[in-house]
């Protein structure tokens, strides 16, 4: 046998290897067409933008807007896939042999005999060759487009999110076109009002208004052209200007500037929650007298929060709270008469609460400055009027001096009687004597001095104190603690000394609750068992 000799099955099966060959290399193609056309380099599918003409009946007649869709490329093609339908295959063969080989034998029957070997014909040949001419092959298929499963579940899922899109575009412009009316007809009547804030001008104030109106325009616009990651800095921006916004003082503000605002702040919340899952939207604006009244109130409780032992302070604060409610209340029923006698009481328990502060810590005072700006704005916008301060003094009268250091000698003086009752005439030292040496430095310290001096710095006179304060504590808890060792039991005797205990406990807390206030605990002498 030559060369040109071989088997029929590998000339049949070359022709249709190549027909399976072709369809891989389509299969290829496809999915490289899908990579190349269909995505971004981020993984995201490459939109196709349009626009088109909508004609929508209106009351004045037929009125015509623009549509603008943004839909994924890969939703308006098909990949190419191919199949082949049929294909002949037409060759010129010369049979050069046949040999017959048995093939594999089978299993045993059900009667147990083995059946005989069958016989596999086995073909060479060769192509015709013509004079002159090559070999004669000729294949005819027939190719056609088929739709492949993933690409169909692709477009589904396209499709989909295509229509989600659309219904929550829908969504978008109906409250997109309420937010510009109302836009519109606020910075038009401020322009045209003329009224002026207490630190900006209308121009200013307009250009504000003008970028908020933007920043929302231009989350709308983002969303059109499908880039929805520029939405929520968009939205950042828009609650940090809020915050920003230098706002027309609330007694020139006309009422009805003030719905306009309103309706403006209201309209462009839907288009935010239209854009955005639950976004927090800010307002801005003059806050409202309740708002304002919650203000005072919660930094009441914070006030209330740094003396709690203060029991009588604490009841005349919890009444400045309910003077600013009733207030609150006589405002929203417009009884300015109300209004000022309410005032009245508050600014009279204000000066009564101004008499019983102490030396107070830093935090404190802190928290009496963040009450009196509070109170201030409620009042300023019940009554316009400034309130009376019902803060610590930073600096004391001559007579308010005088009173402090009379009211310290008396309290002292009724110390060192009380300390005379606790042990007999005949015992020769008084243990309550060292404690009562560091009360009366009091007296002979600096503080002293710059109080007749009307030098009154709260924190330098609250660590003077405070240091005398430690000193009488330590020496309370040495006579508490170390003054009863073997051979003074004569001394202490609890028929003496117990029943001058509570006297002199409460003077002591009665002295130090003059100059410091009671956050610094006072030790109290304990009976003898």
């Amino acid at each position: 046998m030559s060369n040109d000799d071989v088997p029929v099955s590998a000339l049949l099966g070359a022709a249709y290897e190549a027909v399976v060959h072709g369809q891989g290399l389509a299969a290829r193609e496809a999915v490289e067409l899908v990579k190349d056309l269909g995505f971004e380099r981020n993984g995201t599918a490459k939109p196709f933008r349009f626009a088109y003409q909508h004609t929508e009946a209106a009351e004045d007649g037929p009125q015509v807007r623009t549509v603008h869709a943004t839909v994924p490329l890969l939703s308006l093609i098909n990949p190419p896939s191919i199949s082949i339908d049929s294909a002949k295959i037409n060759m010129s063969l010369h049979l050069i042999s046949q040999d017959v080989e048995a093939g594999p034998s089978r299993a045993p029957t059900a009667s147990g005999e083995t059946p005989t070997a069958a016989k596999m014909p086995k073909l060479k040949g060769r192509i015709v060759h013509q004079s002159d001419k090559n070999a004669v092959m000729t294949i005819e298929s027939t190719l056609k487009q088929r739709d492949l499963l993933a690409s169909s579940r692709l477009s589904q899922l396209l499709d989909a999110a295509v229509s989600d899109r659309d219904s929550v575009w829908y969504l978008v412009l109906e409250r997109a076109e309420p937010f510009r009316k109302a836009a519109t007809k606020l910075i038009d009547t401020v322009a045209q009002d003329g009224s002026k804030g207490k630190s900006v001008g209308v121009r200013e104030w307009l250009q504000q208004l003008w970028e908020l109106k933007e920043t929302v325009t231009d989350a709308v616009s983002a969303f059109r052209d499908g880039q929805p990651e520029k939405i929520p800095p968009l939205h950042q921006s828009w609650n940090a200007r809020c915050q920003k916004l230098t706002w027309i003082d609330r007694h020139t503000e006309p009422e009805t500037i003030t719905q306009l605002r309103w309706t403006f702040i209201a309209a462009a919340k839907d288009v935010w929650q239209a854009l955005l899952p639950s976004p927090r939207v800010a307002e801005f604006g003059p806050p409202t007298v309740e708002q304002l009244r919650d203000r005072f109130k919660t930094a009441r409780a914070e006030l209330a929060a740094t003396v709690p032992s203060l029991t009588d302070l604490l009841g005349k604060l919890k009444q400045l709270e309910s003077d600013v409610a009733q207030g609150c209340i006589a405002h929203q029923y417009k009884q300015p008469k109300a209004v000022a006698t309410t005032l009245q009481r508050y600014n009279t328990t204000a000066a009564e609460i101004q008499k019983m502060w102490k030396l107070q810590s830093r935090e404190c005072r802190a928290k009496q400055d963040t009450l009196a700006a509070a109170a201030t704005d409620v009042w300023d916008a019940l009554a316009r009027k400034v309130p009376d301060d019902f803060r610590t003094k930073s600096r004391r009268s001559t007579e308010e001096i005088k009173e402090l250091l009379d009211a310290c000698d008396s309290l002292l003086d009724k110390l060192d009687q009380q300390a005379k009752k606790f042990v007999a005439p005949s015992v020769p030292v008084n243990p309550l004597g060292w404690p009562l040496d560091y009360a009366k430095k009091v007296r002979t310290g600096k503080n002293t001095e710059d109080w007749r001096a009307r030098r009154w710095n709260p924190d330098d006179h609250a660590r003077e104190l405070g240091e005398f304060l430690e000193g009488f504590n330590k020496k309370v808890t040495f006579v508490n603690t170390t003054w009863r060792s073997p051979g003074r039991e004569g001394w202490l005797r609890p028929d003496t000394w117990n029943p001058a205990v509570p006297l002199y406990n409460e003077m002591a807390r009665q002295f130090w609750a003059l100059l410091i206030d009671t956050d610094h605990t006072v030790t109290n002498v304990t009976n003898v068992p």
